[in-house]
């Protein structure tokens, strides 16, 4: 209630004076809580939801973890830039830090009520680090972080599955790796250029996608592909909180191989983009504009 709420307020805003003595070693799990608190009371006034450190776990999860929530089960976030993937659902229940309908009835009987923490999963290389597989024990979705560094080229594998990617970090170029030829030789291909918060859908059996980055990119470009989960039987966050080995599938359509620089194909890594080939990809670039 909001009267428990102002009492423990009251309470916690003492306990972080200076001069104040605590009756006993307080814990580390028992001063971020009280800081989450204070905090949540700050971005929502007079919302009990403040008091959900107590009985959820607060976590800080680092650049490139992730962890699986299964249906029914509570969650908020409090700050910071995710990406959250979750299955087709009409049913969406709030109980706090909102100001839209909190239908905290129907939220009690609804939950789960499974104790314990997540499992933090920093993804499985599918077949390097280039590409990070979040693959989660339900057949619905799963993630992947592709990450292309400056003068690299990488090409995405055939999918027979509708997907959809972002741009999450740098910038650089996409076009289609079944190149089209016009009658005088002049390469047809549709280019893109990405950069951060740019998306596009992928439609089932599309021709894979050809990513490349300049040498004079200060900074990798990322991006985040998901899509229907092909990997269930080698999930990296498992239901529980087992572990799972995060082994590749040898029929997995992320087993793209890795080629030296000179050697020529559609599947590769670590080729080197030209400064000849950044001066063509702009000039198709404005040539499309028009």
């Amino acid at each position: 209630s909001t009267e428990q709420l102002s009492i423990m307020l009251d309470r916690l805003r003492q306990e972080a004076t200076a001069a104040y003595r605590h009756p006993h070693d307080e814990p580390p799990w028992e001063r971020k809580a009280a800081r989450a608190i204070l905090r949540l009371a700050q971005q929502f006034p007079g919302d009990p939801g403040a008091m959900a450190p107590l009985f959820l776990n607060y976590l800080l999860i680092a650049p490139g973890e992730s962890f699986f929530m299964a249906a029914n089960e509570p969650h908020a976030y409090v700050a910071g830039e995710i990406i959250e993937c979750m299955a087709q659902s009409d049913n969406v229940v709030r109980a706090g830090l909102t100001g839209k309908f909190k239908d905290v009835d129907n939220l009690v009987n609804m939950l789960s009520y499974t104790l314990g923490g997540p499992y933090i999963d920093a993804g499985a290389p599918s077949p390097t680090e280039a590409i990070l597989r979040y693959t989660p024990p339900v057949p619905e979705f799963e993630v992947m972080i592709i990450t292309v560094q400056p003068g690299e080229r990488l090409t995405l594998p055939d999918l027979e599955v509708p997907a959809i990617f972002t741009t999450i970090e740098g910038a650089g170029f996409a076009t289609t790796s079944n190149q089209e030829q016009s009658s005088n030789g002049e390469d047809t291909s549709q280019y893109s250029k990405l950069n951060q918060g740019r998306s596009f859908y992928l439609p089932p059996s599309a021709p894979p996608l050809r990513l490349m980055v300049g040498l004079s990119q200060r900074g990798p470009m990322k991006i985040a592909l998901a899509h229907k989960n092909l990997h269930l039987d080698k999930p990296t966050s498992p239901l529980s909180g087992m572990h799972h080995e995060s082994e590749v599938m040898s029929q997995s359509p992320y087993n793209i191989s890795t080629r030296s620089p000179t050697h020529s194909g559609d599947e590769y890594i670590n080729t080197v983009v030209s400064s000849d080939d950044l001066t063509q990809l702009n000039a198709k670039l404005q040539k499309q504009a028009f």
